[in-house]
């Protein structure tokens, strides 16, 4: 779209008299976000000098279920766990999120609360943007405004489909899902050649990154850790994949396919 910034890896941080250029750094990263992605150059740049930009080390708590959603927290670099605090105090892994994400949208446009306790699992770099003035863009950027409907409508699909899942589908048709899904964009289990695919197809390992663990797999499906490493396990014996330190190798994704469509309870 004329106008339009281009992907972060366009622009990027330089060194100047007063240091590195923050607001022409998170200029091109905010465009990364779905809900910015039409705006134009000017406004984008108006938008990113509203925001605050920090550097958090692994550890660092973000945001706590039940505070004030007064920012629309940005994550720019790194990975975050979402969690709750059970009735027992047990932490629960809601979900295990990647950059470039925004955080807790629906809270900051009903005026509401943090839903989940957001913790950066390694370092990261996070962009602090007001709420009045993400306010501002939905209601004078009909682009943003699309965007972030289609983002809540996308958010709120997903969670039907879990909550299908949990009550028809068994843990080990669930877990084998997850890993298809995570490993969709790899190379085909098929090699080719110049003349054509070869008459047996070979395997094609993928690795799968747990950056939550195996309890932040179970959150994202509906499941408990134990019963998670078990289908896991089972896996494993049958040859279908390997399991490793904080990551799962898919061995023979044909195979998983097909226990991702039983759904036997």
């Amino acid at each position: 779209m004329p106008g339009t910034l281009g992907r972060r890896r366009a622009g990027g941080r330089h060194r100047g008299a007063r240091g590195w250029c923050i607001t022409g750094y998170m200029t091109y990263t905010l465009a990364d976000l779905p809900m910015f992605a039409e705006l134009g150059e000017e406004r984008m740049r108006g938008t990113a000098a509203a925001a605050r930009w920090r550097r958090y080390p692994a550890g660092q708590v973000l945001c706590t279920e039940g505070d004030p959603a007064e920012h629309l927290i940005v994550l720019l670099d790194g990975r975050v766990k979402a969690g709750r605090v059970s009735a027992e105090g047990r932490e629960v892994v809601l979900a295990v999120e990647a950059a470039p994400v925004a955080f807790d949208k629906t809270a900051l446009l009903v005026d509401g609360a943090h839903r989940a306790t957001r913790t950066a699992l390694t370092p990261v770099e996070v962009a602090w943007l007001p709420r009045a003035v993400v306010l501002e863009l939905v209601a004078a950027e009909p682009s943003v405004a699309a965007r972030l409907l289609r983002t809540l409508a996308t958010t709120v699909r997903e969670l039907d489909e879990r909550l299908i899942d949990a009550s028809v589908r068994d843990v080990p048709s669930r877990v084998a899902t997850w890993l298809l899904r995570r490993c969709a964009g790899g190379p085909s289990p098929a090699h080719g050649s110049p003349h054509g695919p070869l008459p047996v197809p070979l395997p094609v390992p993928l690795p799968v990154p747990l950056h939550g663990g195996q309890a932040g797999l179970g959150a994202e499906i509906g499941a408990t850790r134990v019963s998670v490493n078990r289908a896991l396990r089972m896996f494993e014996r049958r040859g279908l994949v390997e399991i490793g330190s904080g990551e799962v190798t898919v061995l023979d994704r044909p195979a998983l396919a097909r226990l991702a469509a039983v759904t036997p309870r």
